[in-house]
């Protein structure tokens, strides 16, 4: 296995995964769940009052599914990128196995002649 195939899997590997969760951990904060609510609490000093704690949580929330759902969108880019690597790599290996192949059918029929 070359360096560039084994790369690319690697990386269509963690591409999937980082999709998977990313976009699920978006859901979770577009829904506002509580087991997030460490991450998005706003500044212990940025608001006056308890609605104006919600209010700043809520922005967070969104803020931070938005932000999950743009992450989703990169690796995803990286998944093609990975993609388009791994098909690079076999179409070297099969030319590479191609100019072997003819290089030996070319010595059998030389070899042949003499």
């Amino acid at each position: 296995m070359s360096l560039l195939l084994g790369c690319g899997v690697c990386c269509m590997l963690l591409s999937i995964w980082a999709i998977l969760q990313l976009f699920v951990m978006g859901i979770f904060f577009k829904m506002e769940v509580l087991a997030f609510i460490e991450e998005a609490e706003p500044d212990h000093h940025g608001y006056e009052d308890y609605d104006d704690f919600m209010k700043q949580t809520k922005e967070n929330y969104q803020l931070i599914a938005v932000n999950c759902w743009v992450a989703t969108f990169i690796y995803v880019i990286t998944l093609g990128l990975s993609y388009m690597c791994i098909k690079h790599a076999k179409n070297k290996e099969r030319m590479a196995a191609d100019n072997v192949q003819d290089d030996e059918t070319y010595c059998r029929s030389k070899a042949k002649r003499l």
